[in-house]
């Protein structure tokens, strides 16, 4: 949906004033180089979403989940490498600026990190599912799971600091 226009002096244009600006600048280049326009296809979740209301152990849920993160990875890892890319652009003339490059690398970083956390996230489901509270060995599966797949977890009240 456009964002209602801004009222904005010349000399600080809004984005939609700024895009279509790029765009129109563009054009020239774009002949030369087409790019899609259409959406990236995205891979299919079904086969993990489907498993998972079926997954009723902490072992189940780390298989899907491992199973996810492995297909996915290549994926996001390439699209932050493009990131990095896009972050180191020196032409000739024009160069990004230092806050662009910084926002740029946060966001690639901010991809991969997403990863290592969905990964550390199932390494504690399955620390706590295999670890006795009292004496830190494995646990036979003995007793209730510590962690039900059909569980939903409570809301946080927000990112950690």
């Amino acid at each position: 949906m456009p964002h209602p226009p801004s009222p904005r002096s010349p000399a600080h244009p809004g984005p939609d004033d700024l895009y279509r600006r790029a765009r129109r600048d563009a054009e020239p280049f774009l002949a030369g180089h087409p790019l899609p326009d259409q959406p990236v296809a995205l891979p299919d979740l079904t086969p993990y979403l489907q498993a998972l209301p079926d997954a009723r152990t902490p072992a189940e849920v780390s298989a899907v989940t491992h199973q996810l993160v492995a297909a996915t990875a290549p994926v996001l890892d390439h699209i932050a490498g493009h990131f990095v890319t896009l972050a180191l652009w020196a032409g000739t003339e024009h160069r990004h600026t230092p806050q662009s490059v910084r926002l740029l690398r946060e966001a690639a970083l901010s991809i991969r990190t997403a990863l290592v956390k969905v990964a550390e996230a199932d390494l504690e489901n399955l620390r706590a599912h295999y670890t006795s509270p009292a004496a830190g060995t494995e646990h036979l599966g003995a007793g209730a799971p510590s962690y039900t797949a059909t569980a939903a977890p409570a809301p946080s009240a927000g990112p950690r600091r």
